[in-house]
Parts: C-alpha cells; structure tokens; sequence
C-alpha cells in the first residue's frame, strides 16, 4: 500500500505544510478582491502569506514521500492511490458543478477523471507519478543508494534551469515537487541521516525565510520565484536527513495521518474549490462584508472540509487494516447526491441549453447550497429508513430520475413544475401520461428493474450490513424528517407573508437563511420560481398546502338541506327576474391592473383629478369600493374570487394561490364562464404567471390571448413602460366583442399600471402629489396617477364604442388591489393598522349599455360579490349556487382576511354581525368546502349550478 508509515519529523514536515497551504490560499482569496476597511499593515501580511503556497506544496510532497515503504509499492497500490484520488476530485467536481452552474464545462469534467492532466492541479500527477517511478524502480532491482545519487544529478541540472529560465514555474514547481518526493522516500527508506543537517536545515530555513521576504518585497520576481523553490526543496531535504525524531506511528495511525495530509491537500489545491471560494468572497465583499466575516467563513469551511477529510480518512485506514466501515462511502454519497441534484435542476434547462442555467442561477450560490442540503435530507431521510447502503442509493438515484423528468415533462406541458399536490392526483395519472414520451417511462422502469438486480448483488456482496446502528438510525431519521418539515414550514410562511405584503423577519433562523440567500416566495410564478432559486427549494413550497378545516356538520344529508334551501331562495328571487339566462348577453369582468384612487388614503392629496371619467361612471352606475384581500400583489386571487364565486376568506391561510394549489387537483369548480358558450380571455402579458394557462383552459376559455397564448393584435406600449398600454389592451378587447353577434364572456386583465413606479416612464406627467409619505413615495405616486390618468381616457373610449352597440353588454370594473408603492409614516407604525381597511380598497363599477334598475348592497364588496351583482344587474335568473351568493351580498358583502368590511368601510367584528349573516357564512362555508375539499355532493346535484 502507499503512504503506510510516518515518523514524527514527517508529521512535522507535513503538518507545517499544510498550514502553509491553507494560509495561503486564505491570502489568494483575500487579494482577489478590493478589501474595505482593511489596514495596509494587514493588507501587506496577506500578500506575504500568499507567497507560501509553492513551499507548502514542495513540503507536503516530501512528507508524503517519506512515508512510502518501498518494499510494499507496487503497480495495485498505484492504482488504489488513484482510486484514493478521485474519491476527492470526482465528488469535489459534482459538488461544485451543483453549487456554483458557472464552472460546468467539458474540459473541467473530464479532469475530474483525469485529475493528473489538468495543469491547474499537477500536485496530483506529481504523487502519482512518483508512486508509479518508485514502483517501476522496485521492479527493476537497483541500488537505492545508486538512485539518490542520479536524484542528485537531476536536482543539480534542474537549479541549473531554474537560474536560466526562472519564468517556468510550472514546469520548475512539478519536477521540484516530484524530486521532493522522490528524495524523501528514498532517503526514508535508506535511513540516510548527517548530523550536519543539524546546522544545515537551520541555515536553509533563514536562507528561505530572506529569499521570501526579497520576494515579497519584489514582486514578480521570477528569479526570487525560483530560488524560493529551489530552497524548499533543500530544506525538506535536509530535514530528511535530520537524526532526530525518526520513530514511526503504528501502521492504523500512519494511514490516518497521510490520508489526512493528502485529503487536504487535495481539497486545498483543487482548482474548483478555489474557483467557488473566490466567488462567494467576491459576493461577500459586494455586500459589504467585514474580513472578519469572511474569515469566519473560511474557518468554518475549513472545518467542514477538515471532518469530511477526518471521516474518509479513518474509513480507509479501517479498509486497510481489513475492519468493516461505512466511512469510505462518503464520497459515493457526495457524489450521488450532487449529481442527483444536478440533473434534477439541470433537465429545467434541457430545451433552453446550458447557458440558460448559467445566466438564471450563476450567481445563486447560498440557493443552490440550501438545494442541495435540501436535497441531502432526503438522503439521509431514505437511508434511515432502509439502513442498507447499496439500496438506499439505488432507490434515492431513482426517485431523483423519475423526479427529474416528471419535472422537465410538467415545465414543457404544462409550464410548471412538479409540485406536493401532484402527488395525490392518482385520477389525473392518464392525463400525466398524455404528457411524457412512453418510451422515456418504459426506459425508466426497465432501468429500475435492472437497478434492482445491481442493487442486491452489490449489497450482498460490497459494504455489506446496516449503515447505522439503532440509537444513530433514529437520530438520522429524526434530524432529517424534522429540518425538511421546518423547511417546508418556513416556505409555507414565507407565501403567506408575500400575499400579505408583509416583510420576512429574523426571528425564523430558516426564515432568515433563506431570504439573505436570496429566495423571495413567488407562490404564483413556480415556473420562475424553480429556475431562479432551484427546484428544491420551489418544491419544499408547495408541501404543506390545506384547503379548508373540515366544518362539523358536514355530510351529505346536510349539503343536499343547504342545497334545498337555496332551491327555494332561487326560485323566490327568480319571481321577479324576466331573463331567463345569460345566452344573449355579453358580459366582461376587466381587472385594471393596480387600479385605486390614491386619494382616498389619508393626507394624500393631488394637484388635480386623474379619473374624472371613471369617477363620472361611478355617479350613474352600481359601484362602490372593493375590498381587496391583498396589497401591492395577489392578483391571481382577486381574479379567482371574480370568476369562482368562492372566497379566500373561506380557504385555510395556505392556500396562497387557489389556480396552482387548488385549481389543478379540484373539477367541476363553479364558474362564470359556465352560462356561455362562448368565453374568451385576454391578458396581454405572459400566460405562465399563476398557471393562468391551465387554469383558463379548465374554467372553459376557448381562446387565452397572452403574450403565450393566441397571438395579441394590439401590443402597443406607453413612452419608457415595459407594458401593454390600457389603450391596446380595450382596442382587444372590442375586437373580441365584435367577434359575435352571440352572447359571450370576456376576461381581461390589463397590465399598464403593474409596478415599478418611475419618473420620466410616461413623456409627460401632469400631477403632482402630496401627503405623509417619503420623497421616493410620492414620486413613485406622480408616475402611478399619470398611468391612471391614461386608463381614464382609454375607459372613456371603451365605454363610448360600448354604449353605441345594440347588442347587450354589461362590464364588470375594478382595481384589483393598490399599488405597493406608500411608504412613509401613512403606512407605518400605528397609522398601518389605523388605515389597514383604505389599504385594501379599491374602486369597481358595474356599466350595461341599456336600461337597468341601481342595485342596493354595493357600498362595500368582495370580487366573489360581482357575479351575483351582475346577474341582479342584467335581471337574469339564478341557480341555487348564485342565490347562495346573493345571499351573501345581502348579509356579508366583504370578507376577506378573516375580516369583515360594514357598508362605511370600516372592520366589523364577526360577533357583531347578525344571526341571519352568521347563518349565511356557515351555510356557504359548507359548500366552498363541499367543492373544493369535499365529496362535491352539491356541485352533483345537477339543478346547483347550472
């Protein structure tokens, strides 16, 4: 075997050795970057540390050398050394590739493999290289003593070229290293010691310590480069051939040691290591960050490396010595889980190629670090469980394949990836099959067959055994059961905490992790969401997603009483309706993108009036304000109550976005575009976002027209803004009106007033604001009223082409929530609870082309209410689902947030409502949750929801 016994001086040799190593690259990384605050004293013992690296390398070379035992060297132990090697390089090289996307490529792939052609890492062809000379020497019978004397010759031609051509460092560095190893073994082996290396090793080492200070002092120096090599290598040399300290460690104790000393040296000079080290110290210093924060890191990673290397280290000197040890299966499962995680991330980026991955997560360093140790979990979780290692691997490599492609498969039809409600959609497993090539799942069950059969020969005959003991089994499985429930947990706050706008705090150490790592909740951009911040992390999510609690009554019986009873209610109302249905009629729900009068928060003043129209209509038509469950965002959720019916207010707080989490799993949800035959939807932006796509097409919308969907006609922007102006978005609309002659539905959602907010977006800005807000606020409020100003006179010239048609049209209007735009002492401290209800409204109308008796009930309501408003509007009829709700506009018109809203506008607490409301809310609690968690007993009551 090679490296198989140390004597003290080595220890000492290598030991100094690597402390140099890792001084110095500590100081590489450090001079990489401009330091803030950092003292020129300082800054100038970093370059001189720097200069350590070449002495560190020829010194563990050396030591490594001394303690090959030539009389065991052989071809098989060269190649177990190889094997020892790669063990670090091919996990190293995975680890890295899944940390940081940037360093993927082919050449970096291939000398993961091929370690000793890479140039950038010839340390490791200079211990093989050695070890292989020393074992053909051993076979060619020469004199040992005859050897050291041709090493002399050789060290004398190569000071020789290190005088003339100083400039070839490389090439100086490998054939000084190799001498070093060389020498030290053989002089080890013969025992050759002088007492003049007494006086020798000291004089050496000031000579070397002067060269470096001249080096250091002269920089560049090619030269001074050279003789500083040179000198490390008669220093070693000499202290070889010390007398002293020349008993060795016991055999075990030797291979600890030397597969310490290499497994550091490995990881230290490894190119990547380095690579990804520089990058997240640039990353630190652009944040700010002290050299004390940065050293801090660098230790703990050093530690982290140091127990990894601990750990192999011990396996193999366990292997060796022929004991049973699962230690030497720690780089197998760094490198099945990086690769694992790889290709799970990777395949996201199959269709768009690998400069794609680049470009989306190149500097998401801490992401993919939290993805992978997500990842890892799950790992660990599956070997706890099955406690066998051959079997556990097999079965974690197959769930990360059949996971990888089921989320490439799901992003390419459906522009989504795998979520945890997926997993519960057995009904839905002919649909998924539609979505995946056969041949691609015929070639994954045959390799898990063959899997299968490679796992229970490997297991029978390698590593046999359990992989832990019972008390370290049980701490495995719960430490990793329980972080991956924490992590789907804080994930789960964090999509609350976006919905309601508020901001993620410390007081979650996961939490916090997670933010400063960059991950922002996006719940309705999972698309977006897995290949931004990882697939991992975007999975952990959607785990704990609940729809409702489960009200004590509910049965059967009691649904089909609730459904009688608003059998009856129906037919009460529809005494007095004459339309019998909403066939002839068109109707449109426009959500304007941002739409609220900013003037009705408190102090908030303008130099004029922006939406005189829109105002206007508000005087002679049914309107009020809307009360809006979000702020600054939630669209999808707004838009889902308006077409639905159904209530946030109803749904259990994880159900942060009903079109991915519910709408997928749920059929035969109610839904306006039901009363039509035809439906179209327009949304002149992507139709990714919220899964819009697949939702529309499940709520019945034979045509989406989005920047993904049905080609757009009118696309046409406003001065510097990224968006499709109100005036294109209403010019597309009256196409699709003009389209039929028939009754038909229309959904629009604009997008001119999305955020940000900026002077100089529009050419001209009329307004001026002011009020209890920052300088910033009110300027982002300016350009906001600007772009409202613009969707007042668009609507003006939407109305007016409306009002001259013949054809019945009804247009249900409203703002979907306010812009996140206030900031400033309106909206802080106690005035944020003060004026929490004006935060959450926003205005709506509700306009026919032809006569119509002004509505009552419409002060105050929820986007569920605008249905069963506009069925009283057009004086149509209603089923018993839309008399449940007219029901609900009567006694509880606005509810949202666990929250109620009185006709003023102001909180009313649910004790103070009236037994006939409270009634009414249970009654239509039971029924959300019949259809959207339930047996949906009413929605197969045919006469429900016609």
């Amino acid at each position: 075997m090679i490296f198989s016994k140390i004597t003290k001086k080595s220890l000492v040799a290598g030991g100094i050795s690597i402390l140099l190593l890792l001084f110095s690259m500590c100081s590489r990384l450090l001079l990489n970057v401009q330091l803030p605050k950092i003292s020129e004293g300082f800054s100038e013992l970093i370059r001189f540390s720097s200069l350590f690296r070449n002495i560190g390398i020829i010194g563990i070379t050396g030591a490594l050398g001394s303690t090959i035992e030539l009389k065991k060297v052989s071809f098989k132990g060269v190649v177990k050394l190889l094997c020892e090697v790669l063990a670090y390089t091919l996990p190293i090289t995975g680890f890295v590739f899944a940390v940081n996307v940037q360093s993927i490529q082919r050449n970096t792939f291939i000398a993961a493999f091929l370690p000793f052609l890479e140039k950038t890492y010839w340390f490791t062809a200079t211990i093989l290289a050695g070890s292989l000379l020393l074992a053909i020497l051993g076979q060619l019978k020469l004199s040992p003593r005859t050897i050291i004397l041709c090493l002399g010759g050789i060290s004398l031609a190569t000071f020789l070229f290190s005088i003339l051509y100083p400039s070839r460092n490389l090439a100086l560095m490998t054939v000084w290293g190799l001498l070093s190893f060389l020498s030290a073994s053989l002089l080890e082996n013969e025992k050759v010691q002088y007492k003049f290396s007494y006086v020798a090793t000291p004089v050496l080492a000031i000579l070397l310590i002067a060269v470096l200070i001249l080096d250091w002092k002269d920089s560049g120096n090619d030269l001074l480069d050279a003789l500083l090599i040179v000198l490390a290598f008669m220093t070693v040399t000499s202290w070889e051939l010390f007398p002293r300290a020349t008993n060795s460690l016991t055999t075990f104790k030797s291979l600890v040691v030397t597969r310490i000393f290499l497994g550091i040296s490995l990881l230290a000079l490894n190119p990547l290591v380095y690579e990804v080290l520089v990058k997240y110290t640039l990353l630190q210093i652009a944040n700010l960050t002290t050299i004390y924060s940065l050293l801090e890191f660098y230790l703990i990673t050093l530690i982290i490396g140091l127990v990894a290397v601990l750990i192999e280290s011990f396996g193999i000197a366990k292997l060796y010595s022929g004991q049973r040890t699962m230690q030497v299966t720690l780089p197998i499962a760094v490198f099945v889980i990086s690769i694992s995680y790889l290709i799970y991330d990777g395949l996201q980026f199959l269709d768009t190629g690998l400069v794609s991955l680049q470009t989306s997560q190149g500097n998401s360093l801490y992401l993919a670090l939290i993805n992978l140790f997500i990842v890892t979990l799950l790992y660990l979780f599956i070997q706890g469980i099955f406690n066998r290692f051959w079997y556990s691997n097999f079965i974690f490599i197959m769930l990360m394949m059949i996971l990888s492609y089921a989320n490439y498969a799901k992003l390419m039809a459906r522009d989504e990836p795998i979520i945890r409600p997926d997993f519960g959609m057995i009904k839905s497993l002919p649909d998924i099959a539609q979505m995946v090539n056969l041949k691609v799942v015929y070639g994954l069950i045959a390799a898990f067959v063959v899997v299968i059969i490679l796992a229970v020969v490997l297991q029978r005959f390698v590593l046999k055994g359990p992989i832990f003991r019972w008390p370290v089994r049980i701490v495995v499985l719960f430490l990793s059961g329980f972080l991956l429930f924490a992590f789907a947990q804080t994930e789960n706050k964090m999509n609350l905490i976006n919905w309601d706008d508020e901001k993620v705090t410390d007081s979650n150490p996961l939490m916090s992790v997670l933010s400063k790592a960059g991950f922002s909740a996006h719940p309705g951009a999972l698309e977006m969401s897995t290949k931004k911040y990882g697939p991992a992390i975007t999975f952990m999510s959607t785990v704990i997603i609940k729809t409702m609690d489960k009200p004590s009554d509910y049965s059967e019986a009691q649904i089909n009483k609730v459904v009688k009873k608003y059998k009856k209610v129906a037919s009460q109302i529809n005494k007095t309706r004459t339309n019998g249905s909403l066939k002839k009629q068109t109707v449109i729900y426009v959500l304007s993108e941002s739409y609220a009068d900013p003037r009705m928060l408190p102090t908030v003043k303008l130099s004029a009036n922006p939406i005189p129209y829109e105002q206007s209509l508000e005087k002679s038509n049914t309107s009020g304000l809307m009360y809006s469950p979000s702020y600054g965002g939630g669209t999808a959720n707004i838009e889902f109550e308006a077409l639905t019916g159904l209530s946030m207010n109803n749904f259990d707080p994880s159900m942060a976005t009903p079109y991915v989490f519910l709408v997928p799993k749920v059929n035969n949800l109610p839904v306006i575009t039901d009363y039509f035959k035809i439906k179209t939807a327009i949304h002149p932006y992507s139709g990714v976002t919220y899964n819009r796509k697949n939702v529309f097409k499940k709520f019945g919308f034979q045509h989406f027209y989005s920047f993904t969907g049905d080609k757009l006609t009118y696309t046409s922007k406003l001065g510097k803004s990224n968006y499709v102006s109100d005036d294109s978005a209403y010019k597309q609309l009256l196409k699709q009106i003009n389209t039929t002659n028939r009754g038909q539905f229309i959904q629009l959602s604009t997008m001119q007033n999305y955020m940000p907010y900026t002077l100089g977006t529009y050419a001209k800005n009329n307004f001026k604001a002011s009020g209890n807000l920052t300088k910033a606020s009110l300027n982002s409020v300016e350009s906001y009223v600007q772009g409202l100003n613009y969707t007042d006179q668009d609507l003006k010239m939407l109305v007016s082409k409306v009002s001259k048609m013949k054809k019945h049209v009804t247009i249900v209007w409203y703002g979907d929530h306010l812009p996140g735009l206030y900031e400033g002492g309106l909206v802080s401290g106690k005035n944020l609870t003060k004026y929490d209800n004006k935060l959450h409204q926003t205005n709506y109308f509700i306009y026919s082309n032809f006569k119509h008796k002004k509505i009552s009930n419409t002060k105050v309501v929820s986007p569920n209410m605008f249905t069963p408003m506009m069925f009283k509007q057009t004086n149509t009829k209603v089923d018993p689902y839309v008399a449940l709700l007219t029901e609900i506009n009567k006694y509880v018109p606005a509810a949202e947030r666990n929250k109620f809203m009185s006709a003023s506008g102001n909180y009313i607490e649910y004790k103070n409502l009236s037994k006939k409301a409270k009634s009414t809310l249970k009654d239509y609690k039971l029924i959300q949750y019949d259809i959207t968690a339930g047996n949906q007993y009413s929605i197969k009551n045919k006469e429900f929801v016609k």
